[in-house]
């Protein structure tokens, strides 16, 4: 089935549908994601974000250097359930307990504010959008324990993973409310996500173990919103389901994709689950 009919759309400032809500609903419970219109986020990291300059710029430079730059996560030192390293770096912006570092170089960090700046004029739309689908009679966002959000952009290098390892990504779920990933237009990078159907798994290793897995390309114009666990927590599984998903090396994805290298950009909102 192909991508687009599992993940339905969501497209904010309009009145959503009778057969969208049903959908999205049905969606919730079994991906634990939907798509949503956000050409203005899309655009921004595509044609400034990402750009030699900042992103891909920052990631280029000597280890020492990054290492003093202020959300500088490196290569495997963040892990998965405590014990499965991560093969990617990172940057975190907006992340508290790392204030005593040196910024990230300045276009790179204005690259960033400004795209979150133009994610603070949709944020109260979508959750206000996903409250009514979800008829909810508690607001997600309002409160300091639900408002907490940060970013990380996130570089992938394949070169680096070595032969035994065939994820960029492995197997795993988020910790907050919602992830909102926006990654380069019309590229198949390898995101894959859980049919929660088809496993009677819960933990994210289990699942990833145990169920079938279904590609999702970037689009143009569009982001992929993840639900995390403790929107499932709040919620309960029956109405959603914390989306478990991974990102294969190029090595494992089809001769479509020829890409070596991933970038990509993720807001966290709402705090993990302590």
């Amino acid at each position: 089935m192909p991508t687009n009919d599992c993940l339905p759309l969501i497209e904010l400032g309009i009145q959503q549908s009778s057969s969208t809500i049903s959908s999205i609903n049905a969606a919730l419970r079994q991906f634990g994601a939907f798509r949503l219109v956000a050409p203005q986020l899309t655009r921004n990291v595509s044609q400034r974000v990402f750009q030699d300059v900042r992103a891909r710029g920052f990631f280029r430079l000597p280890i020492e250097v990054k290492n003093q730059a202020r959300g500088y996560s490196g290569f495997d030192t963040e892990l998965i359930r405590g014990k499965t390293a991560f093969p990617k770096e990172s940057v975190y912006f907006l992340r508290k307990g790392v204030e005593n570092r040196h910024p990230p170089p300045a276009e790179f960090q204005n690259s960033v504010e400004n795209l979150h700046n133009e994610w603070t004029s949709l944020r109260s739309q979508l959750f206000a959008t996903l409250s009514t689908i979800l008829d909810l009679t508690e607001p997600l966002i309002g409160t300091p324990s639900l408002d907490y959000e940060y970013l990380g952009v996130n570089f992938y290098d394949s070169d680096r993973l070595g032969r035994d390892r065939v994820h960029f990504s492995p197997v795993h779920m988020d910790g907050g409310i919602l992830t909102i990933l926006v990654r380069a237009a019309d590229v198949h990078d390898g995101l894959e996500i859980a049919d929660l159907r088809t496993t009677e798994k819960l933990d994210s290793e289990g699942i990833g173990l145990d169920a079938s897995f279904i590609s999702v390309p970037a689009m143009s114009d569009e982001v992929i919103v993840f639900a995390g666990t403790r929107l499932q927590r709040l919620l309960g599984k029956s109405k959603v389901r914390a989306c478990v998903h991974r990102v294969c090396s190029p090595t494992q994805i089809s001769n479509r994709c020829i890409i070596k290298e991933r970038l990509s950009l993720a807001i966290f909102c709402g705090p993990p689950i302590k």
